[in-house]
């Protein structure tokens, strides 16, 4: 028998047990802690009869207790699965709990982002962009994070990305974009008429368009010359946030921007390290 059930079975409990029984079970993480002493304050109650109900359950004490508590916890942790991406936890979870859930969705969104996207998608993606005259990433919303590190790690290496910063201003930027430029479109949905609209643009202007969603059959991937897929676990409903669709564009950007640092590597590697040992010198 578990310790929890053996804390929920209260018959060969006395009140002043029965209390402790159950806040630990109303304090699951926080009991581990605790002393005996400060456990008694709480409940109450007696360090000896926190002793009395470790011995009811099998346990020869308290530090025993907390050692077998702590094992069990974890393993609960360890065996939670089938995570809801849209609504991943509960105000009935424990930190740990969602601690848990959160690796077990990201990992997931990974995964599976890296089942989909090939080799040669990525490697199509680096030509694209090296060969560009101009890159520039259109993205709203939530995808505007992962577009704004990405800008932010190609201008490390001298490769500047153009990226809106005001709303409304998507569309002016792509009436910039003409043949020889790359865009990159983020849509995790496919079907946001804005982004349609922009994508729509750049294709008339004769732009190289990297499309990156979730869904591939969408109207905006039909209009790109390349599509780089992202695992679609989340609704287009109402959601907690986009934690699973934020971490599977955040890998597709990274993965693009590691092929194109080791594409040049020893001349972006000197760049990398010029930057960080003139900001490291304590002149200024």
């Amino acid at each position: 028998m578990s310790l929890t059930a053996a804390l929920q079975n209260t018959i060969r409990f006395n009140p002043s047990e029965e209390a402790v029984a159950q806040y630990i079970l109303d304090h699951r993480e926080q009991v581990l802690n605790l002393s005996i002493q400060t456990l008694s304050e709480r409940t109450f109650t007696s360090p000896s009869t926190i002793v009395r109900l470790c011995r009811k359950v099998g346990l020869k004490g308290f530090k025993d207790f907390k050692i077998k508590w702590s094992a069990e916890l974890q393993k609960e942790y360890n065996t939670i699965s089938n995570v809801d991406p849209d609504f991943p936890f509960t105000d009935d979870d424990s930190y740990g709990e969602i601690q848990k859930k959160i690796l077990e969705l990201f990992t997931d969104s990974l995964n599976k982002t890296n089942q989909i996207l090939s080799n040669d998608q990525v490697e199509t993606a680096v030509e694209y962009l090296l060969k560009a005259k101009k890159i520039g990433v259109f993205a709203y919303g939530d995808t505007y994070l992962p577009a704004l590190n990405f800008q932010n790690k190609l201008m490390k290496i001298d490769m500047a990305v153009q990226l809106a910063t005001l709303p409304g201003e998507n569309r002016h930027l792509a009436t910039n974009f003409k043949t020889g430029d790359c865009a990159i479109v983020i849509s995790y949905s496919g079907e946001s008429k804005n982004n349609y609209y922009i994508t729509q643009l750049l294709k008339e202007s004769g732009t190289t368009v990297i499309v990156i969603t979730g869904n591939t059959h969408s109207h905006i991937a039909s209009l790109a010359d390349l599509v780089l897929p992202v695992a679609k676990n989340e609704s287009q409903s109402v959601k907690l946030s986009t934690f699973s669709s934020q971490v599977a564009i955040d890998y597709v950007l990274n993965t693009v921007y590691g092929c194109l640092f080791v594409s040049n590597y020893e001349t972006n590697q000197s760049k990398r390290i010029a930057s960080e040992t003139l900001f490291l010198d304590d002149r200024f």
